[in-house]
């Protein structure tokens, strides 16, 4: 993929009344390589789907706040995807740094597959999160298409509708399919030809869909802020807030996840990727018991997720305007 150069991008966001103080330098950040990858990919995306799906003009960029959070929206005159600094910085230091947790476990068989690639594990799954964000940002746009909007990614307790949840669920589900597809792509690309077994292509696929659930708990749990927000409320519901919760977030990604991995050819099953997401979060959270009380979580409200999960996938199915029914322009069958 080819490097944008940041500071002519910058020019052009300027020029679309996008204000210059908005937007973060990331060339003087310690992780510079990390936010120009990223960027690069990001923008790529971003003009050739925009012009697919109507969304002119589009940009991508670095939201310089103190904020941790990624929106969505059409302002400015522009549909515009950005992604906080703090964003990428707090979560590629909780969960993309090499050896940091991968590499401090006792798993042979992941550090066999580590051996085989030329970048971390642990950076693989600080990817696989990122994309799943920003397809799920994408979808908003396609979803609110003809209006001004700006929507969040992380919840706050007011504005409760069915509405908003459905708009969440359906960029949830996307999201996670393209992760699904990339590491496809990834293992078919990366891997020796020797070494792509059904084995190896189910732990990347169980790597993929357990960044999603780190990165969720990790917000869950306030552990994305420098402090703790006060009066942290991690309790249970379904009609409140703005996103569903994140029992039921994680409950119908990973059967969506599941689903798409099958279509493809790849040979997971719920119950398996469940046992496996479990294994991987619950080592990355050992030290709390984050994932303890998510795993109870979800088997206290096991119906009301169920139940929750129907309602808002007989309400994407009757509403034309969630991607879901225009996923044929990504180039799908």
């Amino acid at each position: 993929m080819e490097e944008i150069n940041f500071a002519e991008y910058k020019n052009k966001l300027i020029n679309a009344n996008i204000p210059s103080e908005e937007i973060y330098d990331f060339k003087s950040s310690h992780i510079d390589d990390v936010y120009q990858r990223y960027f690069d990919w990001c923008v790529d995306n971003v003009n050739d789907y925009s012009k697919k799906f109507g969304l002119e003009p589009s940009f991508f960029y670095y939201w310089n706040t103190h904020r941790i959070n990624a929106q969505a929206g059409f302002v400015y005159g522009n549909y515009v995807i950005r992604i906080s600094k703090p964003y990428m910085e707090t979560l590629h230091k909780k969960l993309g740094r090499k050896g940091q947790f991968i590499g401090k476990t006792d798993w042979s068989a992941f550090h066999n597959l580590q051996k085989l690639l030329t970048n971390s594990l642990e950076y693989l799954m600080f990817q696989a999160s990122t994309i799943f964000t920003f397809y799920h940002e994408f979808s908003h746009l396609v979803q609110k298409q003809g209006g001004a909007f700006l929507m969040n990614e992380h919840p706050t307790s007011d504005n409760y509708s069915f509405h908003l949840h459905l708009l969440e669920y359906d960029a949830d589900l996307n999201g996670c399919q393209f992760v699904c597809v990339y590491l496809l792509q990834f293992f078919q690309e990366n891997l020796p030809k020797e070494s792509q077994t059904d084995v190896n292509l189910k732990r990347l696929m169980y790597l993929g869909i357990s960044s999603i659930v780190i990165t969720f708990l990790l917000f869950l749990h306030g552990e994305m802020y420098p402090f703790k927000p006060e009066n942290l409320d991690i309790s249970f519901y379904t009609r409140k807030s703005t996103h569903p919760h994140t029992f039921v977030r994680a409950k119908y990604i990973m059967e969506h996840y599941v689903r798409i991995a099958k279509a493809n050819g790849a040979l997971i099953d719920f119950k398996d990727t469940a046992d496996n997401v479990s294994f991987i979060c619950n080592e990355f959270f050992k030290d709390s018991n984050i994932f303890v009380d998510f795993t109870n979580g979800i088997q206290n409200n096991f119906n009301e997720i169920n139940s929750y999960i129907a309602e808002l996938d007989m309400a994407q199915k009757k509403s034309l305007f969630c991607i879901r029914h225009k996923i044929n322009l990504f180039g799908f069958n």
